[in-house]
């Protein structure tokens, strides 16, 4: 698996989202699920954890095939979620499995526009 060494700090006490997308061949879909249900395992008991979801590209010749997107109270508590040492382990295990040729693309993000059904936007 590809994913970038280091992480960047979210750094703030605003709420933020983490999107990552995955690049993952078809083929492979199952064990990369298997896989990343340990590393949810570990953020799901963070504190400031808010939820995730994983997202499946419904054409299955997408270049970016899951997407997921987590909610976290804050930035700091991201951060402190990444240092736990079990959530560290779960990714080094998906970099180290020969079974997945897996890119990913992690970003953390704040809202700058949220919009409900009725919404007038400015």
């Amino acid at each position: 698996m590809t994913f970038p060494v280091g992480h960047t700090k979210a750094a703030t006490d605003r709420p933020v989202t983490l999107v990552n997308a995955f690049s993952v061949p078809m083929t492979q879909k199952n064990r990369f699920l298997s896989r990343w249900k340990d590393n949810a395992r570990c953020m799901t008991m963070a504190a400031g954890f808010i939820r995730a979801r994983m997202l499946q590209a419904v054409n299955e010749n997408a270049e970016l095939t899951f997407i997921n997107v987590a909610e976290w109270e804050s930035g700091t508590a991201l951060d402190a979620a990444r240092t736990n040492p079990e959530w560290k382990q779960s990714i080094q295990r998906m970099n180290d499995d020969p079974a997945l040729d897996v890119t990913a693309l992690p970003m953390v993000y704040r809202t700058v526009i949220d919009a409900a059904p009725g919404d007038l936007l400015p």
